[in-house]
């Protein structure tokens, strides 16, 4: 039997649902794809509380999703969040206060869960035998070594665009990438990673890649793209020569991520500086393509149990 599945991932930054449907073969198809910049993680600072109108604009997406579900007829909604709300001191509030006003009840999910979600996103999207995952959202930054295939180590650091945009408010740019670089130095594993090509994940990358093409493309039509080392270092020169006012125009640059672009684009650039990384390849399937794969790995497995 066919069943349509929505995944909703509620980041720091946007909050996104996919509906799927999937068939008895194990195959599927996208019907449905929506995505609303709700800035979560938005005045949160050093206290850590979600704010109110945050809030609410993450509760009026959620009720326009419902509507999109039920249209669709989904028969499982599968919806967690990531950083803002897992780092959050009123999340259980929230949380509570979201399943009241939609129904939704959501899985606060560890940054290690939200690294092996990105990590099944890319290597069921690419044959990646070595190479270093990263996702930057708004509040965090998850890291995936892959060695032969396999998951060998994880890390979840605080370098999300958001949150650093807030918390680097007025001063330079040597002093952000500084910090950036001093953190992912931190991570006991990373100069395995030397030399490594990076998979880029999350909203960041995919305007990497938008900027590298210098043009608005679709998440499918960005998907696979590989870009140099001296391509990130020309794009990034660029976004920060470039004075916040005018960032939209640059070729490429999705007006919602123009203020925050700079600080979600340095973990990639820090990241290649500091490996030696020679490209990093875009991957437009990220967090809850990976809840999908999961979710559709049980179904099947059930469906199989009951032969």
């Amino acid at each position: 039997m066919e069943k349509r599945i929505a995944v909703i991932d509620l980041g720091s930054n946007s909050v996104r649902m996919t509906i799927n449907l999937l068939h008895d073969n194990g195959e599927w198809d996208v019907v449905l794809k929506k995505r609303s910049t709700v800035r979560l993680c938005e005045g949160m600072g050093i206290d850590k509380v979600l704010k109110e109108d945050a809030m609410c604009r993450v509760i009026d997406a959620l009720k326009d999703f419902c509507v999109l579900a039920k249209i669709d007829s989904c028969q499982t909604i599968v919806a967690i969040a990531t950083a803002a709300v897992r780092n959050a001191v009123n999340r259980d509030i929230f949380i509570e206060r979201v399943y009241r006003e939609t129904g939704i009840r959501f899985d606060i999910i560890s940054g290690e869960d939200e690294a092996y979600y990105s990590y099944l996103a890319v290597t069921k999207s690419f044959p990646v035998k070595n190479g270093l995952v990263f996702d930057t959202g708004g509040g965090s930054t998850e890291l995936i070594l892959i060695k032969n295939g396999h998951m060998v180590h994880s890390a979840s650091v605080p370098l999300g665009a958001v949150m650093l945009t807030e918390a680097f408010k007025g001063r330079s740019q040597a002093e952000l990438y500084r910090h950036v670089v001093i953190t992912l130095g931190s991570i006991d594993w990373i100069d395995e990673a030397v030399g490594c090509d990076l998979y880029g994940v999350g909203g960041s990358a995919k305007t990497m890649g938008t900027l590298a093409l210098k043009e608005l493309k679709s998440v499918d039509e960005i998907h696979g793209t590989a870009i140099t080392y001296s391509k990130v270092s020309s794009i990034y020169q660029k976004v920060y020569s470039t004075p916040m006012s005018l960032r939209q125009n640059i070729p490429g640059m999705e007006k919602s991520r123009a203020d925050i672009i700079l600080a979600g684009i340095m973990p990639m650039k820090a990241l290649m500086d500091m490996l030696g990384s020679k490209k990093c390849t875009v991957c437009s399937h990220g967090v809850k393509e990976g809840v999908f794969f999961r979710v559709r790995d049980e179904i099947l497995k059930n469906e199989w149990e009951k032969k």
